[in-house]
């Protein structure tokens, strides 16, 4: 009688599959055992600011303002040029502004730059963007924690900081990257809301700002966190010389279209005084690390004492740092947050996980509301009573908490205080409840979501939750 065939065992499949595991879980599960701060929820210190004099700042809440006074920064350095951003795309914007550090490094300005490793390169795989600025010999390119497969518990850890500083005297700092989305009108499609602080030292001020993020970029420099970018192939030579004429032809046009914005800026007659400033960063060793400006943020939030007010993209929220907004639900300050609608929002993978856990949120005792303008909301700013505003790149998420470097500027200045309060007052303006609610009286129409949007959104929700950690 013939034997039933046995089923046969795949052992190489198996240890293929377990290999397979263990390096997903090398790559994830670091991230998801963040460290735990020591600190009881709403007792983080508030951190000291440094008094400066000298020292003068103004706003951008504009796109097209904040690409006007990128472009004249670049046309009006002397010596050198520092440029952060986690992304430098291969857009109409980012080639404006490549071709304008180009013409810098032509006259003999030393430029250093730095994007991020994983998706800064990806938006410049397939362009000769970053080979064009990198072989020029008064350009360096580097790139923060460059992908490498083989060493898995890196791989999440990005460069998330966004500004540009010309001879270390004036800087622009804040949320927006070098791409459409935050360099044009407010017209274009692609645009977003978002905000930059320009910080500005006069002739003989030391210790400002921008020397303060200098120092702490040229410690980034000079690890092996920041890797020099790849040098280009030969035989990519001649796309690599086409590309550089059209980004010259591109500067030409542009200089002659906008001659008045690359004249030098009477900066002090644009901008106001500060009294001091604190700036807050992570720790740039990628990989999960301490939530350093979460702490910072928090101490500076729980010492408010007539109002704080917050603009974020996202609330992605750990225990820590939901249980740190929680208490600020017994400040003596008015407590209110501004965040994108899950109409308005781009980020389906955020708004996914808010969906999840709007009940917790609404639960955190603060006035909470969403953002119903014409484009999505990229702002991170927060004004405390009425002399503190802070700019910069964190998302209140736990990638910007845990995961990725960060930057936030803190600044002491009544009058920038002021300017603040007036762009946050008219985005409330154009903001609902977050739960929905429309209050009586209110002349905001409520964006309506598009159905695959809101389908896609639900759909995801469940799994979201489990890569929480990572958002």
């Amino acid at each position: 009688m013939k034997q039933p065939k046995q089923r046969r065992h795949h052992p190489i499949r198996r240890i293929v599959l377990l290999l397979l595991l263990v390096y997903l879980a090398a790559a994830l599960v670091p991230y998801a055992l963040v460290p735990m701060l020591t600190r009881r929820s709403g007792t983080a210190p508030a951190p000291e600011l440094t008094a400066c004099a000298g020292e003068r700042a103004t706003i951008l809440p504009t796109g097209d303002e904040a690409l006007a006074v990128r472009m004249n920064l670049i046309a009006n350095a002397q010596r050198d040029l520092v440029v952060g951003t986690y992304i430098l795309a291969n857009d109409d914007s980012g080639h404006t502004i490549a071709s304008a550090l180009l013409a810098a490094a032509d006259r003999g300005v030393k430029v250093r730059i730095v994007i991020d490793g994983l998706i800064g390169e990806i938006n410049l795989i397939s362009t000769d963007l970053g080979r064009v600025l990198n072989a020029h010999e008064n350009i360096e390119l580097r790139s923060y924690n460059r992908v490498n497969l083989l060493q898995p518990w890196t791989l999440n850890a990005c460069f998330h900081e966004k500004y540009v500083i010309a001879d270390g005297q004036v800087m622009v700092l804040g949320g927006r990257n070098l791409s459409n989305e935050f360099l044009t009108h407010a017209d274009h499609p692609a645009y977003n809301f978002d905000m930059d602080i320009v910080v500005w030292a006069e002739e003989g001020a030391v210790n400002g700002p921008a020397a303060a993020v200098t120092s702490y970029f040229d410690s980034l420099w000079d690890t092996c966190a920041a890797q020099p970018y790849p040098e280009e192939p030969g035989r990519r030579q001649d796309s690599m010389d086409a590309l550089r004429q059209a980004l010259q032809a591109r500067y030409d046009a542009y200089c002659a279209a906008n001659p008045a914005q690359l004249l030098p800026v009477d900066w002090a007659a644009q901008t106001v005084p500060i009294d001091g400033y604190v700036l807050l960063t992570n720790p740039t060793r990628p990989g999960a690390s301490t939530p350093a400006v979460w702490d910072g943020l928090a101490g500076l939030m729980s010492a408010a004492q007539e109002r704080l007010w917050i603009m974020t993209p996202y609330l992605v929220l750990s225990r820590q740092m939901k249980d740190d907004l929680t208490a600020l639900s017994s400040s003596p300050a008015e407590v209110k947050l501004l965040t994108n609608s899950r109409a308005g929002g781009n980020n389906i993978i955020a708004s996914a996980d808010m969906l999840l856990r709007m009940k917790g949120l609404l639960g955190m005792g603060m006035d909470l509301y969403s953002f119903q303008g014409p484009a999505s909301m990229h702002t991170k700013a927060l004004l405390i009573d009425h002399d503190l505003s802070v700019f910069g790149s964190f998302n209140f998420d736990m990638r910007s908490a845990y995961i990725d470097t960060e930057m936030m500027l803190a600044v002491r200045s009544e009058p920038l205080n002021a300017l603040l309060e007036a762009h946050m007052n008219d985005m409330f303006a154009q903001s609902l409840p977050l739960d929905g609610s429309v209050p009586a009286g209110s002349t905001v129409t409520p964006l309506e979501i598009d159905t695959k949007k809101n389908l896609i959104i639900t759909l995801l929700s469940p799994f979201v939750s489990l890569v929480h950690y990572l958002l």
